[in-house]
């Protein structure tokens, strides 16, 4: 006779042997000492990939691939992948109701025509029904979130390991998890694939992001706004400021002639203690360059402009590009124009640039004030005026390149990462 005792105990032995109550847990294996990923324990289980970001009140975003969870962890992934798909669902509801707000508050006018145009775009691919054929259903890699109070235990791998594990994971290099730099490296070089010399990117592949805060939103619209909207840019030098025309110019304007202009032919009326007088960098803010951009502006209803000042430091033989972009956002008494960008990149004038020192020589726009120069016997510093002008392209040049990377990577998706993860910025609050 089987007694109840003994039908609890096969009962028991036949639940631990199925699958339908089977816990993950994955055969033990030692960590390698350089293993290149990040080790986040959750739920009793150690999730391997890398830190996605940090909110601002400690929520923590982490990283799966796809199918190294799937492979470890078959139930928790599928837990996992259920609370990314709701989540996608969400945040794809929210974003459509904040675009349709948007629209509503642009007047519609032509120099709105592109910017609504866009908005519409973005609120159909935000459709909620989209979601199971987005990112977050049909991705590699998988989201997990969590908020400041849940308890966490995590170990960070080195820091100059994050491009190894991108590039293994855009290899598709197997064991990247699991193995040792060193063995992923192996891998990798085995293929012929110089890892440290690539750059890969997963921004379009990552779930999306719900919105951070209302202020990282109102940043994300700013940056939006002026690349598919109106366009307003300034150039000067101090505080002496000019429209420029859209996408700028190979000379930035006011700045290269005034310096030429100041050190040639301002020699005879003096203007040249003006520029080489007791004014060191940083002094000349450019206060009112600001105001009167904001100005026009105003009168041309634009919402941002980007403006770009040279400074010229001709007693330490440098210059210096300041770049900024303001934003109308609200403020505790209205509108108000705030600062969302600023930059300032510094060359030597000292330093020969042949290639960039030819190219101003072939400018018509300052070919009146080299002739003008070498007529008054003043080569030497015409010389010195066609450096600084060589100067202030390549400082420019790196401002801008710098400014279109932070555009691609703040305007590629309205649910892409928070603006403060990558580059806090003096309109959010806290940074």
């Amino acid at each position: 006779m089987v007694t109840s005792r003994f039908l609890s105990l096969i009962l028991s032995a036949l639940c631990a042997g199925s699958p339908l109550f089977a816990q993950d847990k994955p055969p033990v294996v030692p960590v390698p000492r350089d293993l290149p990923v990040d080790r986040l324990t959750y739920e009793g289980a150690e999730l391997r990939g890398l830190v996605f970001g940090t909110g601002p009140t400690g929520e923590l975003w982490f990283a799966c691939r796809r199918e190294w969870l799937r492979k470890t962890y078959p139930d928790l992934a599928s837990k996992l992948e259920n609370d990314q798909n709701d989540r996608e669902w969400a945040l794809r509801v929210d974003y459509a109701r904040r675009l349709a707000a948007w629209d509503k508050s642009l007047e519609a006018s032509p120099a709105n025509e592109q910017l609504k145009g866009f908005i519409d775009e973005q609120i159909s691919r935000m459709d909620p029904g989209l979601g199971a054929d987005g990112a977050a259903g049909k991705g590699p890699f998988v989201l997990v979130r969590l908020l400041p109070k849940q308890p966490r235990k995590l170990i960070r791998a080195k820091p100059e390991y994050l491009k190894l594990v991108l590039v293994a994971w855009h290899e598709h290099i197997d064991q990247v998890e699991s193995q040792s730099a060193s063995q992923t490296i192996a891998a990798l070089k085995a293929d012929n694939i110089a890892w440290d010399k690539q750059t890969p990117d997963f921004s379009e592949k990552m779930p999306g992001i719900p919105v951070e805060s209302e202020a990282d939103w109102e940043l994300r619209k700013a940056y939006l706004s002026y690349l598919h909207g109106q366009k307003l840019n300034f150039q000067g030098t101090g505080n002496s400021v000019l429209e420029a025309p859209e996408g700028g110019g190979a000379i930035p304007g006011a700045g290269l002639q005034e310096i030429l202009g100041k050190l040639g032919p301002g020699l005879l009326d003096g203007a040249l203690g003006d520029l080489l007088g007791e004014k060191g960098p940083g002094q000349n803010e450019g206060s009112k360059a600001v105001a009167e951009a904001s100005a026009i502006a105003d009168k041309k209803k634009a919402a941002q402009f980007r403006i770009t000042r040279v400074e010229p430091d001709l007693p330490n033989r440098k210059v210096t590009i300041d770049d900024r972009v303001y934003s109308k956002m609200a403020g505790p008494k209205g509108p108000e124009w705030r600062l969302i960008h600023s930059r300032t990149q510094q060359a030597d004038a000292t330093i020969p640039r042949p290639q960039v020192e030819a190219q101003i020589l072939k400018d018509p726009k300052v070919g009146p004030l080299i002739a003008q120069i070498r007529q008054l016997g003043l080569g030497e510093k015409l010389d010195e005026g066609i450096r600084f002008g060589a100067a202030t392209l390549e400082a420019k040049e790196q401002a801008d390149t710098a400014f279109n990377s932070i555009m691609r990577q703040f305007t590629r998706r309205i649910d892409g990462i928070p603006i403060r993860w990558s580059s806090p910025s003096p309109a959010l609050p806290g940074t």
